[in-house]
């Protein structure tokens, strides 16, 4: 049914007089004609054979009987086909009210109160006087006012009431269908068809269930049978139709929808499935007609400007499209008559990850992640919201994987997402940003995807994946390589991964995920300095996984409630070689007391191998209602890391003292360790979003961490020391639209950071209220190195707003903080004895580490006409690091205590231009500003200015790329203190071109 005007729909009318006639003279549909006699017999006959305009020109109002019966009857079959107005006046007329005609009066005003539904009148609340038909319309006046439940309440009450009224029961399935239980709405279609088998609309309606569980096959006979029922039926050629296009059958199913909407030509909905079939056919010309009549025949229904948006996006119109679907969105709520809560919620959130692509390609990524964020918030367990937000994620990543910052959410919402997809849902590969996915459309398909991209120094990258689905399984293969040979000496980087991905859907309710991932990457010092000068020049470091092997079990028990199962081996191996490897080296006394401390004095040549074999198990209970989504979860991970050290060369030195100069020695090697560490890890969680208001979001949560793991496998000299933590972490946050174009977010959160990856592969929610909770790390690698088990509090807080200018601004602020506790390898020497001392020994040192970044992000975007898209994004971020080795003095050192700051203003400013000939340009202008403080000696900042130029075209339907840019077009070079985060930028002017295709 559709949304718009009441009196302009007739399906339920149409239902309603079978519904009416059949309970309330089955004299007409059980008794042979010749018992009726005249005109009344005719109407009948004409009646059963499905003639309705036959059956009310066989008996007109002249020759009307004058009693109440016949009036009734003569009501029903006006409404039948449509003559609303003279069907009302004929009831107003009058019906008896004595107890003869009780039952009579009892029906004719539920006929009237079908007649108040429909044109969108008040009806007086009152009794029910035993009548399933009564029920049936109160049922339908209740949908009409958006009361679902109360709907399916009282249509279950008219079905129990005549257990053998086929269509009360059919009723009650449509309603169940409505709140997407299809499981309760096939159990009451089945009772109907048992006592109504040629009923074509629930007929019809059971080739939709049944197609709503992937059975395709069973779904097009269920819509064959409908239309030999009712060859007038358009919901049963729709039916067919999208079952033939899933069957792949394009053409064929395109005809059945055009039979549809010629049918019932004022079916916006019919329109608007019809003008899709045409746009994935290609035909845009046909597609846009069917979507204007759609617009123009309903108003009110979100599909026709949803279905615009897409093909407008396809046809690079994209500022039209981020009407369309804003659009689509406001009115999402309208369904309400037909859908659940829930469902709405479901709804929103695809309009919302398809909002979030359209933005990307205006150019608009804060909006776009932010857009995703809350489609994610209105259904947590719709899988498109969780995969943009991946794809989003992952682009923050930095390429030559120093910084880590970002790669836990984007590895945990890609695994969250494709858990959650049905096979054919999405493309499985990590490759492809998650397009549109409208599951009726969709059926058997290969793709193919190539992505290269080449810059002037010498740098180029491969993206390639093929993917598709055959029948109940999808598959994916993604492959990615890299070689760079860096902006400095010894900053080269190649890298290949080669990801496998497979899924397939054992049941309607349950499905099976795996995933195999190899990686290979070999590197020279890709650390980030403030002066290039100072990068490692024999730094050589190669990490592989061979491989990572993940599997996942899903099961859907009901909309809304899903059990999520995922297990996997994790591991990884990692060869360092650097031939100036600094040493620590600590003089104690008697006592154990640090009497000196020196870093650097002597330096060794490393060869250093760690690997981890660790089996993770987590499983993940969803439930959401309507007003409240539980995320419940439990995860374990247990393993080992296996680490070699060995270091040589370091030759004697002697430093001097107080009490003199003393030489220092070290034995030969010096230092040779194979230690094998336990790692093992539990996790539980629980998290609520309580919809208080429609308007209102309330997120609260607690996780419980207890990690085994070793104390420092990585900081050489290594040791074989174990530590263990707990840590109970609150979570809190909420949303808030106090208008529709405006939404504001505020989140807090403690959490536990992991070893190595060992975090990043989970389904722990990764966002409060929007807002990410979720690092691989915060303390920059570049600075400190990695980190094993960090501390992470996080607030956050976002409003943004929508101007009818097609003008958005959005602010946030964010406060970070770190904490870790280390042990650092030394070597140690006793300096109490008589020089020479004896040979250094390997030690430790505890280090800890407090690392705050405060940062506030204005972004401002304007879409200009049809072709323009505007912005401007200023951030400010203040790090500090403080730094402090406890067993070490300050008058020993004074490298022992130290804090650091960095503040980083940066301007990111562009225009882009799209046009629907598919030809786009882009120009942004970037600057920033730097200063430090807390440096000895002092590093001052930088202030510097950066332009990029790209000009491309997109072939017709999108389906290759070409594009050609130039960035530091003044090639600027720049010195930036890594304690702030950042993307490294071309330090020379550098050409760059790429290619992409898909098909």
């Amino acid at each position: 049914a559709d949304i718009g005007k009441a009196p302009q729909k007739t399906a339920l009318i149409n239902a309603l007089n079978i519904i009416q006639w059949t309970l309330y003279y089955p004299a007409v549909l059980n008794v042979d004609e010749v018992e009726l006699g005249g005109d009344l017999a005719d109407s009948a006959a004409a009646y059963r054979s499905g003639d309705l305009l036959g059956a009310l020109a066989k008996y007109p109002a002249g020759h009307m009987a004058a009693n109440d019966n016949e009036k009734v009857y003569r009501a029903a079959l006006l409404l039948a086909v449509g003559k609303v107005d003279e069907a009302e006046g004929l009831l107003k007329a009058g019906i008896g009210g004595d107890a003869q005609h009780m039952r009579t009066t009892v029906l004719g005003n539920a006929l009237a109160e079908m007649v108040a539904t429909v044109r969108g009148a008040d009806w007086p609340a009152g009794g029910t006087n035993g009548l399933s038909t009564e029920l049936l319309a109160a049922s339908y006046y209740a949908q009409s006012k958006q009361k679902l439940d109360e709907a399916l309440m009282l249509a279950k009450k008219a079905a129990a009431l005549a257990p053998n009224f086929g269509f009360a029961s059919e009723r009650v399935a449509e309603l169940e269908f409505s709140f997407g239980r299809t499981e309760a709405a096939l159990k009451a279609l089945n009772a109907s068809l048992k006592v109504a088998p040629k009923n074509a609309q629930a007929l019809a309606l059971k080739g939709f269930l049944l197609s709503a569980e992937d059975r395709n096959t069973e779904a097009l006979s269920f819509f064959n049978q409908a239309i030999a029922a009712d060859g007038s039926l358009a919901n049963a050629w729709l039916g067919r139709g999208l079952s033939k296009i899933r069957a792949g059958h394009a053409t064929a199913g395109r005809e059945d929808l055009q039979v549809a909407a010629a049918l019932e030509p004022n079916r916006s909905i019919l329109r608007s499935y019809l003008g899709k079939a045409f746009s994935n056919a290609g035909d845009d010309k046909h597609a846009e007609k069917e979507f204007a009549l759609a617009r123009k025949l309903d108003t009110a229904d979100p599909t026709a400007p949803f279905y615009s948006a897409l093909l407008n996006q396809r046809q690079n119109k994209i500022n039209q499209a981020v009407d369309d679907l804003e659009q689509s969105q406001d009115l999402n709520d309208n369904r309400s008559v037909y859908r659940s809560r829930l469902l709405l919620d479901q709804d929103k959130a695809v309009r919302g990850a398809n909002l979030a692509l359209i933005y990307q390609d205006a150019g608009m990524t804060d909006l776009s992640v932010r857009e995703a964020s809350r489609a994610v918030q209105n259904d947590y367990a719709n899988y498109s919201s969780h995969l943009f937000l991946s794809y989003s994620y992952d682009a923050l990543r930095d390429p030559s994987t120093i910084t880590l910052r970002y790669e836990t959410p984007a590895v945990a919402e890609y695994l969250l997402g494709t858990l959650l997809a049905p096979v054919g849902g999405s493309m499985l590969s990590k490759n492809i940003s998650q397009q549109e996915y409208s599951r009726f459309f969709e059926g058997n398909h290969t793709g193919m995807l190539s992505d290269t991209e080449y810059l002037s120094r010498g740098a180029w990258s491969q993206l390639g994946s093929v993917y598709g689905t055959d029948g109940k399984i999808g598959y994916a293969v993604d492959t990615s390589y890299t070689s760079d040979p860096g902006q400095r000496k010894n900053n080269g980087l190649d890298q290949l991964q080669v990801s496998i991905q497979a899924k397939a859907q054992l049941t309607e309710k349950d499905s099976l995920f795996v995933q195999a991932i190899y990686a290979d990457t070999t590197a020279g010092d890709l650390t980030q300095y403030y002066n290039q000068a100072n990068g490692l020049k024999g730094l050589k470091v190669r990490e592989w996984q061979d491989p990572i092997v993940l599997a996942g079990l899903h099961h859907e028990w009901q909309p809304g409630v899903d059990t999520l199962f995922l297990a996997g081996r994790l591991t990884d191996t990692g060869n360092i070689n650097n031939p100036i490897q600094p040493i620590l080296l600590l003089g104690t006394d008697a006592a154990g007391h640090v009497q000196l401390a020196s870093q650097s004095a002597a330096a060794s040549a490393q060869a250093y191998r760690s690997s981890l074999e660790i089996y993770s198990a987590e499983l993940q209970q969803i439930f959401q209602q309507n007003n409240n989504s539980v995320i419940l979860g439990a995860l374990i991970q247990e393993g080992n890391f296996t680490s070699r050290n060995t270091q040589v060369g370091a030759t004697p030195i002697t430093l001097g003292t107080a009490a003199g100069p003393i030489p220092f020695a070290f034995s030969t090697p010096n230092s040779a360790q194979d230690f094998v560490n336990h790692f093992d890890r539990e996790s539980t969680y629980i998290y609520d979003n309580w919809r208080v208001f429609d308007s209102l979001l309330l997120v609260g949560g607690l996780t419980y961490d207890r990690m085994k793991y070793p104390s420092d496998y990585r900081d050489a000299p290594i040791n074989h020391n174990e530590e263990t933590h707990d840590q109970f972490s609150p979570k809190a946050g909420f949303m808030w639209q106090p208008e529709k174009r405006t939404t504001i977010r505020a989140g807090y959160s403690r959490s536990f950071g992991g070893v190595s990856f060992d975090q990043s592969f989970r389904l722990e929610p990764t966002e409060i209220a929007g807002l990410n909770q979720s690092y691989r790390s915060l303390i920059p690698e570049s600075v400190e190195g990695a980190v094993s088990n960090p501390r992470f509090e996080t607030w956050s807080g976002q409003v943004e707003h929508r101007f009818p200018t097609r003008t958005y601004v959005g602010l946030t602020g964010n406060i970070l903080n770190s904490d870790a506790n280390r042990n650092i390898g030394v070597f140690d020497v006793n300096v109490a004895g008589v020089p020479p001392p004896p040979p250094a020994t390997t030690g430790l040192t505890r280090q800890a580490l407090r690392f705050t970044e405060q940062s506030l992000a204005l972004t401002v975007n304007q879409l200009v006409g049809d072709e323009w898209s505007l912005g401007a994004r200023y951030q400010i971020s203040k790090a500090n690091l403080r730094q402090n080795f406890p067993d070490i003095p300050a008058a020993v050192s004074t490298g022992a205590s130290a804090e650091n700051n960095a503040t980083l203003q940066q301007l990111d400013l562009f225009a882009l231009m799209n046009l629907p000939c598919g030809v786009f340009a882009r120009g942004d202008i970037l600057w920033n500003q730097q200063s430090n403080r807390g440096y000895l000696p002092d590093i001052p900042g930088d202030d510097f200015w950066q332009l990029n130029a790209f000009v491309g075209y997109r072939f017709p339907r999108r389906w290759a790329q070409v594009q050609v840019g130039v960035l530091n077009i003044t090639g600027q070079d720049y010195h930036l203190n890594p304690l702030n985060l950042y993307a490294e930028l071309p330090r020379e002017r550098t050409f760059v071109a790429s290619f992409k295709f898909s098909f």
